[in-house]
Order: C-alpha cells, then sequence, then structure tokens
C-alpha cells in the first residue's frame, strides 16, 4: 500500500514538474529571435551591425510617387505610414532588409513592395561604414495600429540571435493623417522630398 502511494505521488511530481518546465521553458523562436536594442523616435540607436534614427513620420490615406515625368497613385485599405530615417553600416557594407511596423496588438506589418524600386527607399539602400545615408520606409498599417506604433529593422529576418533596431514611434498623432503624400525625387544627397496635400 505504502509503495503504492509512494508510486503515485513521484508521478505526481514528476507530472508537476513537467507542466512546469512546459509554462517556463522559452519557444525555439524566442531563443534564436533577434537581440533588441531598443531606442526612440529623433535619437540614434547603435546595433552591432548598423546605426539607425527616424526623424519625421508622415501618415496619408495615398502616396503619389513621381518618376520619369510620370506620377502614380497607392492607395490603401488602412493608412500609409512613411518613414524618414537615416541609417549607416557600423564595421561592414550591408543592406538592411527586414523592417516592420509593429501595432499596439503586437501584430507585424512588412515594408510594403509597392514602389521599394525608387531610390532611397529601404531595402534598396546599401549602406557603407561612416556614411550615414537617408533612407525611406513605408507601411500600410490599419489606423487602429497606428499610436504605440513599434519600428524593427535588422539586416535580415533570417539571421538567429542578430541585433534588431526597436524604435518606439513617440511623435506620431491620428490628427495628422493627410489625404495624399507625393514622394518627388530630386536626384541629389537627399533622393526624395515628400509634399503632403
Amino acid at each position: 500500500m505504502k509503495a503504492g502511494f509512494n508510486g503515485a505521488a513521484a508521478v505526481t511530481f514528476a507530472a508537476a514538474i513537467l507542466y512546469a518546465m512546459q509554462r517556463t521553458t522559452p519557444l525555439y523562436s524566442e531563443i534564436t529571435s533577434p537581440v533588441p536594442v531598443a531606442g526612440k523616435q529623433g535619437e540614434r540607436i547603435d546595433t552591432r551591425a548598423f546605426a539607425l534614427g527616424v526623424g519625421d513620420v508622415h501618415l496619408a490615406r495615398i502616396v503619389k510617387t513621381e518618376r520619369f515625368g510620370r506620377t502614380r497613385t497607392y492607395t490603401t485599405s488602412g493608412v500609409w505610414v512613411l518613414l524618414e530615417a537615416a541609417a549607416e553600416a557600423s564595421r561592414e557594407s550591408l543592406t538592411l532588409t527586414s523592417a516592420e511596423w509593429r501595432g499596439p496588438s503586437g501584430v507585424r506589418y512588412a515594408l510594403t513592395q509597392r514602389f521599394s524600386t525608387m531610390p532611397g527607399m529601404l531595402p534598396a539602400e546599401r549602406l557603407e561604414p561612416g556614411l550615414p545615408k537617408p533612407v525611406l520606409m513605408a507601411f500600410e498599417v490599419p489606423e487602429s495600429e497606428l499610436a504605440g506604433g513599434t519600428l524593427l529593422v535588422a539586416p535580415s529576418a533570417f539571421t538567429p540571435l542578430g541585433d534588431e533596431a526597436q524604435v518606439a514611434i513617440t511623435q506620431l498623432a491620428l490628427g495628422d493623417i493627410r489625404s495624399a503624400v507625393t514622394i518627388r525625387q530630386t536626384g541629389g544627397p537627399m533622393p526624395w522630398v515628400l509634399e503632403t496635400e
């Protein structure tokens, strides 16, 4: 009788230990996730591979692009979020291919590819050490996911344990949503100018 009771107690104890381990052990995806380097809009964030500083954020219902004398109009079911930033490589040349907008709900929105080949757009720009370069990022985000959003930028989405800049966007007001923003190319050191309507 005593041996049976000890056996049942041992099984119950082992089950409790396994349950606790299951609830507290991080998932493989969490163990190999990027290393966050946190900062906020308006300040420079230095990671091991690159530096990033986000300046102005523009919100619009429509984005227009002017290239080679042609104007193209892009609509979205949400809101366009255009972020002007400066980035530079830290040690060696690289391209930042991963940028996401994380809304307050935790849902992530990928960088739009609809006009990503324009000069100055991420991920089309190659970064060099010591040479800050202006970059422009564009996202299509539901209006409910704007306030409290965070920009996540990394050299690649597939590099385990790589650094990821996490920029809290603090200077964003929903009342600032414009009817349209035009991205006009300049061909100079600042490859674009944004004009709001």
